[in-house]
């Protein structure tokens, strides 16, 4: 049992309360809505349910199953529109990156490898998790 000094301070504590009580709702309630969902928070693990997967350019095809787990789809998704070459470097942002860069494929699961131009035109080695954005919904490769 806590003992207080005074009625001022017992006040004091309980207005804390419910003021961490009412930010921790609207946080909840925010993040339920996707208020605060951007780039960074997104998680796609489509190579989890997904399996013979390959990249030619900037395309990305594989088999991912169903939400009822037994039945597969062939898919695929064109991966330039989400990817940017930025100075050699790969960055989830809408762009095209198939221009500026060469020899792409799939790395293990889910890492898209290859070669891309610098600002100073040099080619440099590569690489981008897809399992960042590529999401298997309902057996279709979606970006999230």
């Amino acid at each position: 049992m806590i003992i207080y000094s005074s009625k001022k301070e017992k006040l004091i504590v309980m207005k804390n309360r419910l003021f961490k009580a009412v930010v921790a709702f609207l946080f909840t309630v925010a993040i339920s809505f996707g208020m605060f969902a951007n780039q960074a928070w997104a998680l796609g693990d489509f190579s989890q349910s997904c399996y013979n997967s390959n990249v030619m350019g900037s395309l990305l095809s594989s088999t991912c199953y169903r939400a009822d787990g037994y039945t597969s789809n062939p898919t695929g998704i064109d991966l330039n529109p989400y990817i940017e070459n930025v100075d050699g470097n790969l960055v989830w942002q809408p762009s095209n990156f198939i221009e500026t860069c060469r020899f792409t494929e799939l790395s293990g699961p889910s890492f898209l490898v290859g070669e891309c131009k610098t600002r100073a035109q040099q080619w440099v080695s590569v690489v981008i998790n897809l399992d960042d954005h590529i999401t298997n919904r309902n057996g279709t490769l979606m970006y999230e």
